[in-house]
């Protein structure tokens, strides 16, 4: 769960976009390394809007998505595991996270967090607040039931997954805030064919792939 913590509108620089920097961020950044195995960067951005700080992560890994999924399935990797998921008991990755959030007198949230992997890296943005750290380990699990269908029977790993894309019904009137299911309807896919770069959506439910167009909204 979220720590509540108050939006200060006279953040210093809150009228134009800033680089910022979060208390115990080095020793959370330190937490998450361990967990991973990874070598980790953070950006803290302020966010006018929300009146919070931002942090967008970028998780390095020294081997593929395979081997993480089969960590992650033994409870081992990331500070999370399958049980963490729809579990009111909170992951060690967001207890850390809570931590760091207790450390900061403003409100934090995680925006973007990029696992890169050796084959592939999987681009998780947020939907809602706090929408990352509660559904990080949901979000790994179905990466893991879905691995067999998103590549193509084992055969072609994509070279990005994007988590999620939503669905345009309503031309111009597509949302970057959602429900916490929404990362379990819609992934984007890049592959690489040598020629050019095949995009693909994938239905999470179905388990198909259709060749459709998506596009990046900041």
């Amino acid at each position: 769960m979220r720590p509540d913590k108050k939006r200060d509108s006279l953040f210093p620089l809150s009228d134009i976009t800033t680089f910022v920097t979060c208390n115990g961020l080095e020793d959370f950044l330190k937490v998450l390394e361990r967990d991973f195995f990874a070598e980790i960067s953070a950006q803290c951005r302020y966010n006018i809007k929300k009146q919070q700080i931002d942090i967008v992560l970028d998780i390095h890994c020294n081997f593929g998505l395979t081997e993480s999924l089969h960590h992650f399935n033994s409870g081992n990797w990331g500070g999370i595991s399958p049980q963490n998921e729809g579990c009111n008991i909170p992951s060690k990755f967001d207890e850390s996270f809570q931590k760091l959030c207790a450390d900061n007198n403003h409100a934090l949230d995680i925006a973007e967090l990029s696992l890169h992997f050796k084959d592939t890296s999987v681009i998780v943005n947020r939907i809602h607040d706090y929408s990352i750290p509660e559904e990080l380990p949901g979000i790994m699990s179905k990466l893991s039931e879905n691995f067999v269908y998103f590549t193509k029977g084992l055969t072609e790993m994509p070279y990005e997954i994007f988590v999620p894309v939503f669905e345009d019904t309503d031309q111009g009137a597509i949302s970057a805030e959602g429900h916490r299911d929404q990362y379990y309807d819609f992934w984007g896919l890049y592959f690489d064919d040598k020629l050019n770069h095949d995009v693909m959506i994938y239905e999470v439910k179905n388990r198909e792939l259709t060749n459709e167009d998506f596009f990046l909204l900041d």
